[in-house]
């Protein structure tokens, strides 16, 4: 079953909500944002609400650990255009 995932940053904890998706309407979402919840961009199969929690983090710590090794990489490649810059300015 597909499960919707509605976030809240309450102060000092992340509070998670999974809701069945043929149970999601319109209103339904009105309310959740009322009461401080953002929906989830991701829908997760699961066969109950704390399965399709556990799946969302998972995906979540996936999702972190590529944007942690892309911006190591993108920190060296700025690192060496600005030695290789330096080299050239100094060289003249």
């Amino acid at each position: 079953m597909k499960y919707i995932v509605f976030i809240k940053n309450d102060e000092s904890k992340l509070i998670s909500k999974a809701v069945p998706k043929n149970s999601v309407t319109k209103g339904f979402v009105q309310e959740m944002k009322q009461k401080g919840f953002t929906k989830h961009f991701v829908e997760v199969d699961a066969e109950n609400e704390n399965e399709a929690i556990i799946k969302l983090n998972e995906h979540n710590e996936g999702y972190l650990y590529s944007l942690k090794v892309l911006s190591g990489s993108a920190v060296i490649c700025a690192l060496c255009a600005i030695a290789i810059t330096l080299l050239y300015l100094f060289s003249l």
